[in-house]
């Protein structure tokens, strides 16, 4: 790690880290290898350059040979050595079919049937990468092929700065195979935003089948306070360009956040119910954290709270005037024992009641 001198703040590998207190580096991250991606945390804009960092290895015969990477199944932090960029195709080669993902910073591709999908469309130079694996697997980057959909580098667009995030070493994506307003399809212009609770984590604007939307976490500094964390659910809105205002959707799939996880899902608008309701809670079972959904027809007075088995208050979750629509809201049980829990609606004359389970 004295490769990074005085520039560095911090070195995270991929299990690992190295923290600079001002008289050099500690932590469990002692040696950089050309085959590992590294996350390097500095205080401003800057270039690094790394002399000493040569991507190849001894070939045996005093020379030296094109980096073998051993993947493990799951997620591998790995560096991408060569000097031009490559589609992903052509820089993955023959293991491009046992790879479900890939992502760098703020950008990712994933396979999707025969195809790649994502705003990750080349390996650039001077970049790392989270690789997902299928399986244990080495490879070195080579081989020739296309992309479903190509360009020569990776652009995304800037966001609105009300939906602006902050780029953490800490990421999932959500592909977004179709997003629907009323039955219609998005524009160019509109945005998909990520929330975790009231926080936005992540945003993008729609470009077509499988858009891939950044949700970051949190990293354990401060500038990242209420980003993601294990189990978190991510919950969406689309900021509808041509009514210059966010809606609401409802999404198909599973949303729960974990580092460097790729899903898949579909957004489509929520219609103004009804009735007041307690729609159920997504994951059930859950451990630590759920999603609890519940509709109201018009601005009214509610309340929502959480009762173990023997009808005892665990939690009050809402408790207030909620605007008419379809509102989420997450339960963290992480100080709660495993077991059975009911959770309580009352909107106006309704009282709706349902049962979650906690599995530790």
């Amino acid at each position: 790690t004295s490769i990074f001198g005085g520039v560095a703040s911090g070195v995270i590998g991929e299990g690992v880290v190295a923290y600079n207190n001002g008289d050099g580096f500690v932590g469990s991250l002692t040696d950089v290898t050309a085959q590992g991606g590294y996350w390097v945390k500095v205080s401003g804009d800057q270039t690094l350059s790394l002399g000493a960092a040569e991507p190849t290895q001894d070939d045996g015969q005093g020379g030296t040979s094109a980096v073998v990477y051993d993947l493990h199944e799951g997620n591998n932090l790995v560096s991408y050595p060569f000097q031009t960029s490559q589609s992903v195709v052509e820089a993955l080669g023959d293991a491009a079919g046992s790879i479900w993902g890939l992502a760098g910073e703020g950008v990712a591709a994933m396979h999707i049937g025969n195809d790649w999908y994502g705003s990750l469309d080349n390996l650039e130079p001077n970049k790392g990468y989270w690789i997902v694996s299928l399986s244990d697997q080495s490879f070195s980057y080579e081989g020739t092929g296309s992309l479903a959909r190509t360009s020569s580098g990776n652009t995304v667009r800037e966001v609105p700065e009300e939906f602006a995030y902050l780029q953490s070493s800490n990421q999932a994506f959500y592909f977004v195979e179709s997003a629907m307003i009323d039955g219609e399809a998005l524009e160019s212009e509109d945005v998909l935003v990520a929330y975790n609770g009231d926080v936005v984590v992540g945003s993008r604007y729609w470009n077509g089948e499988f858009t891939d939307v950044p949700a970051m976490g949190f990293d354990g500094s401060d500038e990242f306070a209420g980003y993601c964390q294990q189990g978190d659910v991510v919950t969406f809105k689309v900021y509808d360009s041509s009514e210059g205002k966010l809606v609401d959707v409802a999404v198909e799939g599973s949303t729960e956040w974990q580092n460097v996880g790729m899903h898949q899902i579909s957004l489509s608008t929520i219609e103004t119910p009804m009735n007041a309701s307690l729609n159920g809670a997504y994951p059930n079972p859950f451990n630590p954290t759920t999603s609890i959904s519940y509709s109201v027809p018009a601005d009214m007075n509610i309340t929502l709270a959480i009762y173990d088995i023997r009808g005892r208050l665990v939690d009050q979750l809402v408790n207030g005037i909620q605007t008419g629509g379809v509102h989420n809201v997450t339960w963290s049980a992480a100080d709660q024992a495993s077991g059975v829990y009911v959770m309580k609606l009352v909107a106006g004359s309704t009282v709706q009641t349902q049962k979650i389970m906690l599995i530790k």
